[in-house]
């Protein structure tokens, strides 16, 4: 229960991880004119999606489970002339909001795993982006450090994001991130007797969209 619940946890905590690390990552590619403003950008929930992998027990049998998490809020700034020192990611997850192909895993992992009734949120705040590479005019990768609460506790997490910039203003930034759950104290989920035990380590995969919020309302 732990391991499930850590791990779907820490993927959610992942998910925010690596949306905000592929803003961070699309940032970076913005154009830098000298003397640029601080650009806000804005993360579209509705078209953002995180998805969190965890080996079921009995995994050689029964696989691995996949589930989403809704995102509730994000944002991104960063003066464009100087990104690794002013870029700054926040993004906001709900923790109740886990859905896979199974509702009964649904409230395991919410209620029993996640604790979403205590915890009701996995958050993630950024403090650093470094190794900027571009690999076109308006497309490159970054490595987004940053913490991410999850589960009441807050750890270090870094993770590395692709990201592009298109002509209409709008940031995508996509990639994924795989760590161990139980370090959030979340419980690793168990089946027939708790002789079975969910794997501990978490797969979360991201796909973020982030739209400036100086760009007018369609």
């Amino acid at each position: 229960m732990k391991k499930s619940a850590n791990r779907f946890r820490g993927g959610v905590l992942t998910s925010a991880l690596i949306a905000l690390a592929g803003v961070f990552a699309l940032l970076i590619v913005a154009p830098r004119t000298a003397g640029a403003a601080v650009m806000r950008f804005k993360v579209d929930v509705d078209r953002s999606t995180v998805s969190v992998a965890v080996a079921e027990p009995a995994a050689w049998i029964r696989g691995t489970a996949t589930g989403t998490f809704r995102i509730i809020d994000g944002a991104v700034s960063v003066d464009p002339v100087n990104v690794p020192r002013t870029a700054k990611v926040r993004i906001l997850l709900d923790a109740g909001s886990y859905s896979s192909d199974n509702p009964s895993r649904d409230r395991y992992v919410t209620e029993k795993s996640l604790e979403a009734d205590k915890f009701s949120t996995i958050g993630f705040e950024s403090n650093t982006v470094v190794g900027v590479v571009m690999t076109g005019p308006n497309e490159g990768t970054a490595i987004v450090n940053g913490f991410l609460t999850l589960h009441g506790e807050a750890h270090a997490m870094t993770m590395s994001v692709h990201a592009t910039l298109g002509a209409d203003g709008v940031f995508t930034g996509d990639g994924e991130v795989k760590f161990n759950y139980e370090d959030f104290g979340v419980k690793v989920p168990t089946i027939w007797f708790h002789t079975l035990l969910a794997g501990d380590e978490a797969t979360v995969r991201f796909h973020i969209v982030a739209v400036s919020e100086a760009a007018p309302p369609h």
